[in-house]
């Protein structure tokens, strides 16, 4: 309600400044006319130009090509795609390729759509936590025959990150992190879907 009055009372300001300079004009008739035209316009108060954003949010990382693909190398692009969107998802509340590539029976997975779609609802603001997740050597890992699963480690590095609320008030903060993950990816009517997300065990 404030910044609403504020800017109401901007606005007023700005109208009686015109109507003043237009009064003003309208009462120095009489007499003979000036040769030159009036610059009255000058006076009028220049209009303020809408400043241009200094921030952007985290830009929705490209669907790799390699996720077309039925093998190791496939199941790796998507795993890294799917971490990889973190940012993105947890700053916009788009959960729509996750709830795609998410196994119903993937509780990490569940757990991160829940918070993110948390974050939305309450007009929270997420800041930070860019992730790299890198499978090194996709073609040493094969399909498990019974399962018809990929197992793959993945290298993860998640930047610092932080919730704020709607005033502001940062109400979480993590620090960055390295560490392994184990991903199991399976397909779904053609298409890659994570089964589980696990930390590695040392």
């Amino acid at each position: 309600m404030t910044v609403g009055g504020g800017g109401r009372r901007r606005l007023l300001a700005v109208g009686i400044a015109l109507a003043a300079g237009y009064l003003v004009a309208a009462c120095t008739g009489g007499g003979e006319p000036d040769p030159t035209p009036p610059v009255e316009t000058s006076a009028a108060p220049s209009p303020t130009p809408t400043p241009e954003p200094t921030e952007t949010g985290p830009t929705k990382p490209d669907r790799p090509a390699a996720m077309d693909r039925d093998d190791a190398e496939g199941a790796a692009a998507a795993a890294e795609y799917f971490l990889e969107l973190y940012p993105y998802v947890m700053s916009t509340g788009d959960t729509s390729e996750w709830d795609a590539m998410s196994h119903a029976e993937c509780g990490t997975c569940a757990s991160l759509i829940t918070q993110a779609r948390t974050i939305a609802e309450r007009g929270d603001v997420a800041i930070g936590g860019e992730v790299t997740a890198t499978v090194e050597d996709p073609s040493r890992y094969v399909r498990d025959e019974s399962t018809g699963l990929f197992p793959l480690d993945l290298d993860f590095h998640q930047a610092g990150s932080s919730i704020a609320d709607a005033e502001g008030t940062e109400i979480f903060a993590a620090e960055a992190k390295n560490s392994q993950k184990r991903v199991e990816m399976g397909r779904l009517n053609g298409d890659w879907i994570v089964v589980t997300i696990g930390e590695m065990s040392n």
